[in-house]
């Protein structure tokens, strides 16, 4: 099976565990670069040194032009997303986009329909969504082992208002937003994807905490059928990072942490039902985003992160914002345009 031609937009940091999830998937061959400034392209190289004599450009449109590529990864500031992966869907590539897919759910939608007409798969990269723990409490929820579905609090924190100082990340015409825009879509993607049901109404409240961004959030946030969410991100933590997930329902209770020693691994998950604790201890692992952006490619999977993922974060991100502006609840069931209106 021959590998798939990669162009990389963006050789930032978060551009390192994009290399390594590919050479480890054995799929693709990274071709090209395209990365604005030399002095993080150079870095990019000193990291990788196996990279060194891949041809750079100085703009995505510029590599596009030069090189004959299958598919491309996006991890650019957010502001730029939507540009760069209309440019790729338009010459017929494959897209791995970094969160989020877009700032503007306007933009989010029609990627999703650019990516439909021209049968191009765009994947947005939510990790959770193949973290074994997730999986497990999605399956739980989705056989109905949980019972009527209750409520759901899901919290994440970090220490990113210090570590994003003076980058691109505090920048709002860069980035979009604060921490909700960031690292919190992850979370906010898991709230959605879990609860798997229409979001009918959003109360939220938003601290800047001296910032042009967000920093702090608080979203209380109704679905379809009566579930409450919760969705709390916080900016400001004292230590590196934080996350918990609580999923009740009338026949059981979910309950997931991530080791504040170990904040990047997969963390503990337990499933409460009828008086008796399960802990799994070997969580059935799926594949890697990399190994199922490759499989939905070439027709052999899924796409299990499409762009409908994109939409569904920003509509609720857009939602938060707009209620914590205003102070006064959003509803998406009755007037979703005008609710979701800059």
């Amino acid at each position: 099976m021959s590998t798939l031609r990669v162009g990389m937009v963006g050789c930032g940091s978060a551009a390192t565990g994009h290399v390594y999830g590919m050479a480890a998937s054995g799929q693709f061959d990274i071709v090209a670069l395209a990365e604005p400034s030399p002095e993080s392209l150079e870095r990019f190289r000193a990291r990788l040194p196996l990279l060194g004599d891949v041809p750079a450009f100085s703009s995505a449109d510029e590599m596009f032009q030069a090189v004959d590529l299958d598919a491309v990864t996006v991890v650019t500031p957010h502001t730029l997303h939507h540009p760069i992966v209309m440019s790729a869907i338009k010459r017929g590539l494959h897209v791995l986009c970094e969160k989020p897919l877009t700032c503007e759910v306007a933009h989010a939608k029609e990627i999703a329909e650019a990516a439909e007409a021209a049968g191009v798969v765009v994947m947005v990269r939510y990790q959770r969504r193949f973290d074994p723990a997730y999986r497990f409490m999605r399956e739980k929820i989705a056989s109905g082992e949980l019972g009527e579905l209750r409520t759901i609090a899901v919290t994440c924190g970090q220490r990113w208002q210090r570590g994003t100082a003076g980058t691109w990340r505090q920048d709002p015409a860069l980035s979009g937003g604060g921490m909700l825009m960031d690292s919190g879509s992850h979370l906010a993607d898991m709230l959605l994807w879990l609860v798997d049901r229409p979001v009918e109404s959003v109360s939220a409240l938003v601290d800047q905490c001296g910032s042009p961004v967000d920093i702090n959030t608080s979203a209380t946030v109704r679905f379809a059928g009566g579930v409450h969410g919760q969705l709390t991100v916080i900016g400001d933590l004292a230590i590196t990072w934080m996350e918990t997930v609580v999923v009740s329902g009338s026949d059981g209770l979910l309950r997931y942490e991530v080791d504040p020693q170990h904040p990047w691994r997969t963390g503990r998950v337990t499933f409460s039902r009828d008086n008796q604790i399960v802990e799994p201890l070997r969580l059935q692992r799926g594949p890697s985003e990399h190994e199922a952006w490759a499989d939905a490619i070439r027709g052999e999977g899924p796409n299990l992160s499409p762009p409908s993922a994109g939409v569904r974060v920003a509509e609720l991100t857009a939602a938060i914002y707009r209620s914590a502006r205003e102070g006064q609840t959003v509803r998406l069931d009755t007037d979703a345009d005008v609710a979701l209106s800059a």
